[in-house]
């Protein structure tokens, strides 16, 4: 059944997902080509923070988390009822999300100078009218994203990996087109960036919606904020919304720090990070994902031999591969670079400063990897504290180190790359630990 079922499932889904990253990677060179390492660009990564944190504390705690195993645990008795939880959870998240981002609209060019601190007033007016753009997005979002949880969970596994190809051809979509227009118009040409998320947002939507409808969702007016079910997941998606959000205040404030570093370290670092996140997405998450909806089947019967024969070929099929890729993206990581980034406006001093980033991240890629594979192993037990208690001392852990590398002791971003390898290699020896004492 492993190797039958899951196997298949994860090639399909790494397969897609190197398209998607390839496609991502294209993406990259288009705005590193068009941009360099500029402020401009620094800016429009900075953007993504906040919205990216409201994202993250309604949507993502849940989908990774609480969705496909309760989901599982109702359609296999009564599949009305698991359509009703499913379209319950997302009118209510929705809602909340819709809330949270008007309060973001409406304080956004505060907010922009605490991510900011090294922009100018300029930047920061920008920063804050780009916040306002991408929040149509998780809007957006947010409803896709609860969609593709629910075909994760029916293992309807295409369009959920279909789905982020479409999100990067549509942030193309507004480099080559969006931005020149902004600019035929007289406005920044960054602010196209900005509608190519929207439009790749509203793409991502668009390929998993038609097979939602198919499997048996509607849309409609049910508004349950006291239903037992819905207080189930929200007590199960807490830890890893705090967790997730723990994350993203992180990610800001060592984004504010790499704008104290210099011109283009934001950039820098987001562009490694892309790239070393390859390995992590086509091997680690496409095996997490594809044996999630297994594990939470076993751990639902109490078939723990089968659920433990299972998540320790995954985590044995995830640790060779990630090593292999890890090894030769360490070796040749200058080469990848070059072919990549040698374009445009894109500097040799820039070039050869994120391939030195690129090369520290390598040695945290293993632990990434197996990381999201322990992490739905105790999802799939219902159990999402253990996970945020360690992501959250581990993410106190990198901002630590980033500061005091990165700024104290005038490491750059070659700093907050170490930093983060430490934080990551923690946190999953830590998962990983606490998982075999409580469970095997």
């Amino acid at each position: 059944m492993f190797k039958s079922k899951i196997f298949r499932a994860s090639v399909l889904l790494g397969f897609f997902t190197i398209v998607g990253k390839l496609i991502g990677l294209w993406r990259d060179r288009i705005l590193a080509g068009q941009f360099g390492a500029s402020t401009e660009l620094d800016v429009y990564y900075a953007a993504f923070r906040i919205p990216d944190l409201v994202f993250n504390l309604l949507i993502l705690g849940a989908t990774s988390s609480a969705i496909v195993p309760i989901f599982i645990e109702y359609y296999q008795r009564d599949k009305a009822g698991a359509w009703r939880v499913a379209q319950n959870f997302l009118n209510v998240m929705v809602a909340g999300v819709a809330v949270l981002s008007v309060l973001v609209f409406v304080f956004a060019e505060p907010i922009a100078y605490l991510i900011g601190p090294g922009f100018g007033p300029a930047e920061i007016k920008i920063l804050a009218n780009l916040m306002r753009i991408m929040l149509l997005s998780t809007l957006i979002f947010a409803v896709s994203t609860i969609l593709g949880s629910i075909l994760h969970a029916l293992q309807r596994f295409l369009v959920y990996a279909l789905a982020p190809v479409f999100y990067n051809l549509g942030i193309i979509a507004g480099v080559v087109f969006f931005v020149p227009l902004f600019e035929r118009w007289g406005y920044y040409g960054i602010y196209g960036l900005g509608f190519g998320v929207v439009l790749g947002a509203l793409l991502h939507l668009s390929i998993q919606l038609p097979v939602a409808l198919r499997e048996g969702f509607r849309f409609g007016k049910l508004f349950d904020v006291s239903d037992h079910t819905f207080k189930k997941m929200i007590t199960l998606m807490v830890p890893r919304t705090l967790a997730l959000g723990a994350y993203n205040i992180g990610l800001t404030i060592i984004t504010s720090i790499a704008s104290l570093i210099g011109t283009g370290s934001i950039t820098i670092i987001n562009l490694a990070t892309n790239l070393q996140f390859v390995p992590v997405s086509v091997i680690g998450i496409s095996l997490a994902t594809a044996v999630f909806p297994q594990l939470s089947s076993h751990a639902v019967t109490q078939d723990i031999p089968e659920f433990k024969r299972k998540l320790n070929h995954a985590l044995r099929v995830t640790l060779i591969l990630t090593g292999i890729i890890a090894v030769s993206m360490f070796v040749f990581r200058q080469l990848i670079i070059d072919i990549i980034f040698q374009v445009g406006t894109f500097k040799e001093t820039d070039r050869a400063l994120t391939a030195s980033v690129l090369g520290i991240f390598m040695f945290s890629v293993i632990a990434q990897s197996m990381m999201h594979v322990i992490t739905r192993a105790y999802y799939a037990f219902q159990n999402t504290k253990t996970p945020f208690l360690v992501a959250l001392s581990s993410i106190v852990l990198n901002v630590c180190l980033s500061y005091v590398l990165g700024l104290q002791l005038g490491m750059g971003v070659r700093g907050i790359a170490i930093a983060t390898v430490i934080a990551y290699n923690i946190n999953f020896m830590f998962l990983y630990i606490l998982f075999r004492r409580r469970y095997f």
